[in-house]
């Protein structure tokens, strides 16, 4: 609960800087201001381990994230505010998984929660037609929970900041139609020692309050602290209801 209420408050407060705060102090396009919000969700698989209090546990390519057998809680929101070249992006993910095994000699249970909070500027030069180059930071979260039956429970929170950078391009397929590919880099050792962000979507947009994104997403992060581990990729179909104001 601590955890759900602390991303609430960063996300939401990120949220109300953009709208009220940035685009009128801190930049002095002519253009009008425009907004987009769009609740998705990601059908993320994973592949790789984590580590901690030296228990390690891997993680199979098929392992599935949104499944009604594992999924506790889910909430994912992305944001974004942009005028003439200038533009604010934030991204907002929070989920809850827990899952058994067992063979003839122990069974554990694990249990994770973990999300991400990331903002980011972008900004389009005259020369460069359609192309947004991003920096900003990512929040990472991971709390894990492993119980062992017969044998020792370990639990640990960790949190971290990492600054990012990347590139995104947008453009017109037909009318009503577009489509965006992004990726970042970031981590370089701040905090993680990488994390690749890579986004590509394909979108309609009905009318000009409402439209549909969908994609494919793959994240990596490897981050490691003291005997906690998190070498993970997450990858996965991305479907959004995109709302315009």
């Amino acid at each position: 609960m601590v955890m759900l209420a602390r991303f609430k408050r960063l996300f939401c407060s990120a949220c109300l800087f953009c709208i009220t705060v940035t685009p009128q102090a801190l930049f002095a396009e002519t253009a009008s201001w425009h907004y987009k919000v769009t609740p998705y969700l990601w059908n993320v698989s994973f592949d790789g381990n984590t580590s901690s209090g030296g228990n390690d546990i891997p993680i199979d390519t098929d392992y599935s994230f949104f499944t009604l057998d594992n999924l506790d809680k889910v909430f994912s929101i992305a944001f974004e505010a942009g005028n003439g070249r200038l533009g604010i992006l934030l991204d907002g993910l929070r989920a809850s998984y827990s899952d058994n095994t067992s063979n003839v000699l122990f069974s554990t249970q694990l249990s994770v929660e973990l999300g991400f909070i990331e903002g980011a500027v972008s900004y389009m030069p005259a020369k460069f037609s359609h192309l947004d180059f991003i920096g900003g930071a990512r929040y990472i979260f991971v709390d894990t929970r492993l119980f062992f039956t017969p044998g020792p429970t370990s639990e640990t929170n960790h949190d971290w900041l990492d600054p990012l950078f990347g590139v995104r391009y947008k453009n017109s397929l037909a009318e009503n139609w577009h489509y965006q590919l992004r990726g970042d880099i970031g981590g370089f050792g701040v905090s993680s020692e990488l994390v690749v962000n890579l986004l590509a979507t394909i979108g309609y947009k009905f009318n000009n309050t409402l439209g549909v994104d969908l994609g494919y997403r793959y994240v990596d992060i490897d981050f490691k602290e003291d005997d906690f581990i998190y070498d993970v990729s997450m990858q996965g179909i991305v479907v959004g209801l995109g709302i315009y104001f």
